[in-house]
Order: C-alpha cells, then structure tokens, then sequence
C-alpha cells in the first residue's frame, strides 16, 4: 500500500481573481525516481488536473509473469495550470522541477497532450521510442487512434511505426500502423 501525505489544503485555488485571467496550459514536471504517483495524487489533491500516461507490460517474476503499469515517461508527470501555481507545484514532495529553458517553465502545447493521451486510451501496444526531429508530421485518419499527431518512422513495406513525441521532454512513444491509416499534417 503506497502511502502519500498530502500538505494543508492551499489557500487559493483556481477560481481567486489572480488566476482567472490567465489561460491554464500544460507543463511537465521532473519528479525524484518513482515519485510520478504521488506527485499526481498530490497535484490533483491541490485542485490541478494532472496526466501520468502509463503503459502495461510484462514484468518477470520467479514464478510467473506478470502484466504491470508503469509510466510511460519516467521521472515525469503532466500538470494543466497557470504560471502563479508553480510554487505550489514546486513545493510538493517528490516535485523537484518544472521543464523548461534556462529557468523559464516552457508550456506544452495542447495537441502533444492529447496525442499521447489518445494513444494511452486506445490500450494500443506503445512503448518508448527514441526522440526524433526528422520524418513527416502525419495525422490518423482512421481506427481507435484517429486524430493522434505524431512523426512516421518506415520500418518496411505497407507498415508504418508513428511516433508521438513531446518536444520539451526529448522523448517519444511509437505505435506500429499500416500506411493507409496516416495522413500527412
């Protein structure tokens, strides 16, 4: 049994007139080894909206083997807030920080979000991929993964591994399809 301890409730919360102007985007937060459960426990207990895509899969045991989640970015969980919360954020066991460049949290755009969270939704086979800049932005146009964004990596003939990454993370996930289920972005 995990056990979490949860801080005093915040004293504001997403309603206080300081946060109401200003848009709630996605920000990825590097967590302490095997923290990325109660960090989102936490960010959600704060009143946040947080994503910790997980991924199944074979785990070895003595006797048998056993299906397991774990995260599909290690050492990483997603938060929907705005940048007065960070402290908040930061604040948090197991938070050490918020991604970005040269101190400055750099949001996620909204499209890489739900691109991965179709994907883990769909229950299709993902596994962690290499980060890649080149190949085609394509789009799926059709099956349990439609409107999932990512780049196209050839592996053979009539078969096609579309790789979702999420820039600010340098990680991807891929996904095998056949050709015909893609479209150029």
């Amino acid at each position: 049994m995990e056990k979490v301890i949860y801080r005093e409730q915040p004293e504001t919360n997403l309603e206080d007139s300081e946060t109401k102007n200003l848009p709630l985007q996605w920000y990825a937060i590097y967590t302490r080894a095997r923290h990325e459960v109660v960090v989102t426990k936490q960010i959600a207990y704060l009143g946040y909206q947080p994503f910790l895509p997980k991924r199944k899969r074979f785990s070895q045991r003595r006797d048998r083997r056993k299906i397991i989640e774990t995260p599909l970015f290690p050492g990483y969980v997603f938060a929907k807030l705005t940048p007065t919360n960070f402290n908040k954020l930061l604040g948090l066991p197991g938070a050490v920080r918020i991604l970005g460049d040269k101190g400055k949290p750099i949001p996620i755009p909204e499209e890489e979000i739900e691109s991965v969270r179709i994907l883990v939704e769909a229950e299709a086979e993902i596994e962690p991929h290499p980060y890649l800049r080149e190949g085609d932005k394509v789009r799926i146009v059709s099956g349990p993964l439609k409107g999932a964004v990512g780049w196209l990596l050839r592996v053979e003939p009539r078969r096609s591994l579309l790789v979702v990454s999420v820039n600010i993370l340098n990680r991807s996930v891929a996904v095998e399809l056949g050709d015909d289920v893609v479209e150029k972005y």
